[in-house]
């Protein structure tokens, strides 16, 4: 018996779709051939003058940018586009033209972004407390723990507008 093999004669690859049983005294419909296809893992068979050859295909794999690095998955028969990659990237990289590399410049500014975020909470910490105190005084119900409390959480702020925020190692002083 014979076996019709239908190929996407809409897609520009002409991909195997799928077969179905062929009358014996007919052609084969112009979508068809009575050729069986090869079938090779990560391979899809499309036809080509008449004949099956086989195309790369990464339908349904996960790939990423490297630009933007933002993942998509292929929905297209043949080699990964070149402005993708299956490696997957990773904080702080950059596309180097082969793999993702650490991008110690993009790294380092994420890390003083950070400490500079921490020492505005901390100051802005040290700010409240040290109003609480300073109201506790003016208002004349402040103890000796408060006024001592006070000395310290001056001394901090001190401390903490002394830190040079452009390093990328901060220490950062003990909260009183």
């Amino acid at each position: 018996f014979m076996i019709n093999y239908y190929y996407d004669n809409t897609n520009d690859l002409k991909p195997f779709t799928h077969q179905l049983e062929a009358n014996d005294d007919t052609l084969p419909p112009d979508n068809a051939l009575r050729i069986a296809p090869t079938f090779k893992e990560g391979y899809c068979p499309c036809e080509q003058d008449g004949k099956w050859i086989l195309i790369e295909d990464n339908r349904e794999k996960t790939v990423y940018n490297i630009a933007t690095k933002e993942s998509v998955k292929i929905d297209y028969i043949g080699p990964i586009n070149r402005d993708f990659t299956q490696l997957e990237p990773f904080e702080f990289c950059k596309w180097n033209g082969e793999k993702w590399v650490l991008d110690e410049e993009q790294k380092n500014t994420f890390t003083i972004k950070l400490n500079q975020s921490k020492l505005a909470n901390l100051l802005s910490d040290a700010n409240n407390e040290i109003e609480i105190l300073n109201d506790k005084i003016e208002l004349e119900i402040a103890t000796d723990d408060d006024k001592k409390l006070l000395k310290k959480w001056k001394l901090y702020r001190i401390q903490l507008k002394s830190i040079d925020i452009n390093k990328l190692d901060i220490e950062l002083p003990v909260k009183p």
